[in-house]
């Protein structure tokens, strides 16, 4: 199945990929502000001549806090960001070597539970980091924070 949405984030390098892409709220009408928050996504990533595309949920806190920390990358070449949800379905891991230069690590877990991950590592530089900022936007301003949570969208 393959999808294809104005709205996702996207990390590529010498054809490897990383595309994330919030399809709908999981519970719009939910009770909890907790349940509100889940985003029904699906995931492709290639690493090599492996690749897979799975569905997995994140919420929208978990696009903020990456966008965040995004844009402090955007000015601190040593720093980092980690897009790690609940589930642990897709974890990203990005360092910076402080010239410029970052090393996305990427762990994808389509079902926790049986243990099968694909690992691989995408590099880039900075002149990307804006374009991923840009793509978090446009998913925070799709699915904001609905609720009382710590976290709130800027």
């Amino acid at each position: 199945m393959t999808h294809t949405s104005d709205i996702y984030l996207e990390f590529t390098d010498a054809g490897d990929i990383i595309r994330i892409e919030p399809l709908s709220l999981t519970y719009p009408n939910g009770q909890l502000d907790w349940d509100r928050n889940w985003i029904k996504t699906w995931v492709t990533v290639k690493g090599g001549v492996f690749s897979g595309q799975f569905a997995a949920e994140f919420m929208t806190t978990d696009f903020e806090v990456f966008k965040q920390q995004l844009k402090k990358l955007d000015n601190d070449f040593n720093g980092s960001a980690t897009f790690e949800p609940l589930e642990g379905q897709l974890i990203l891991k990005i360092n910076g070597d402080g010239l410029g230069h970052f090393e996305l690590d990427c762990e994808a877990t389509p079902e926790p539970h049986l243990e099968q991950t694909l690992s691989f590592s995408i590099s880039f530089d900075q002149t990307q980091i804006k374009e991923n900022v840009k793509q978090l936007d446009k998913i925070t301003k799709k699915f904001p924070i609905d609720g009382d949570f710590k976290i709130k969208n800027e």
